[in-house]
């Protein structure tokens, strides 16, 4: 791409020849291997222990992929950008329209939509119980594509708007490959903003809150049960059915509790690697920041951070799971 090459989805002219060769460049292309490894190595992880379980639960199966989309974004968005643009420090022609044309964009939406699915599917749990234990392979499949196919078609118009070109002027020495948008960048950047912060945080933020107001219900009414339900002697035979419904919806309820704290640790990793660069474009754009900035190009090499987070907090929050025997510590995730 030449020694100062571009690779943000904004144009811009830089004469900043000095930064591309300063140490912070080579700070940058080793963050950039190491964020590399570590997504490929810990999605990796996370997908080979998940498929050696005997029984597998929902959740786990909405983890699973989204390791894989993860994966994915280590492999064809971070890998191609870290060997062409941090060590080649050129694209090559093809790559360039592959990689940074399109899979970039389909593999980070589509990372995106998978956390937005696991969401929905945590509501449905919780509001509709009964329901989302009938649903079968259908019901999962359906929003695994569903997620998978937009992201594929919002990834389209970024295939059609990359430039590859050489260039010589501002410091530029090489080939540059880049998305062209033309006048179209300010709508490019606003939908963007959209459909990786505004969306996502007003589905979540209904489904948090729609999820928390029936555990509070549901959890009054439990105790409610409790307080009233008649006493057992001691080595009493007798059973009381409505003790048994109790203490499976405690357990139960605790489960779901889990899953949900740890669904929203994963959105909050989530919001905070990409909203800095999202701000970031929309001032670029606004010429409120210049896009070749130290600040700028550092938030573009942490962006993809998300997908090193994810399997990493799903390990934490689990890891008694995978210190058990196979099949075993299915209660974890429900």
């Amino acid at each position: 791409m030449g020694k100062c090459g571009n690779n943000s989805l904004l144009l811009y002219n830089s004469s900043d020849d000095d930064l591309c060769k300063s140490d912070y460049s080579k700070v940058t292309k080793w963050i950039s291997l190491l964020e590399m490894i570590g997504i490929i190595s810990l999605n990796l992880a996370v997908i080979i222990l998940l498929a050696r379980r005997d029984k597998q639960s929902r959740m786990t199966f909405f983890v699973q992929h989204l390791a894989v989309a993860d994966l994915c974004v280590g492999l064809l968005y971070v890998m191609p950008e870290c060997i062409f643009d941090r060590f080649l420090e050129r694209w090559e022609k093809h790559s360039c329209f592959i990689f940074y044309g399109y899979f970039t964009n389909l593999v980070i939406n589509a990372s995106t939509f998978l956390i937005l699915v696991l969401t929905v599917d945590r509501v449905f749990v919780i509001v509709r119980p009964v329901s989302s234990y009938t649903t079968g392979k259908t019901y999962r499949y359906g929003l695994i594509i569903s997620a998978w196919s937009v992201a594929v078609l919002i990834a389209i118009p970024y295939a059609m708007h990359i430039t590859y070109y050489y260039s010589s002027k501002d410091g530029i020495d090489g080939y540059i490959c880049r998305h062209n948008f033309g006048n179209g960048i300010y709508a490019v950047v606003v939908g963007e903003v959209f459909i990786s912060i505004v969306i996502p945080v007003c589905v979540i933020t209904v489904s948090y809150v729609w999820m928390i107001r029936v555990i509070w219900q549901r959890e009054k009414a439990t105790n409610f049960m409790t307080l009233n339900q008649p006493r057992l002697s001691k080595g009493s035979a007798n059973i009381n059915p409505q003790t048994i419904r109790v203490n499976q919806t405690t357990v139960i309820s605790r489960a779901k509790k889990k899953t949900i704290k740890l669904l929203l640790v994963v959105v909050i990793v989530y919001i905070s690697s990409t909203a800095p660069l999202n701000i970031a474009q929309i001032l670029s754009v606004y010429d409120l920041i210049k896009p070749g900035s130290t600040i700028y190009k550092f938030l573009h090499v942490l962006a993809p951070v998300n997908s090193l987070m994810n399997p990493l907090v799903f390990l934490v929050f689990n890891k008694q799971m995978f210190s058990q025997k196979r099949g075993l510590g299915n209660h974890t995730c429900t």
